[in-house]
């Protein structure tokens, strides 16, 4: 599944739009920047929505291995 289809998903749940839905990841993105699993896990930079998402997927896919 890619990512504009989980949005999509997410905004039908929601009932609201994708753009919303990136809307409101990206200030949540923005909001976690400074703490320190944020810095330790994106090197101190600020990730895009997609990055943000397929980081978090591979953390994911990383914990069920373990």
């Amino acid at each position: 599944m890619n990512i504009e289809t989980m949005l999509q998903i997410v905004a039908e749940q929601n009932h609201t739009t994708v753009e919303e839905v990136r809307k409101e990841m990206e200030k949540a993105i923005i909001d976690a920047k400074d703490t320190p699993n944020f810095k330790k896990t994106f090197d101190n930079k600020m990730p895009t929505l997609e990055g943000f998402i397929e980081k978090g997927i591979e953390l994911v896919k990383e914990n069920m291995d373990s």
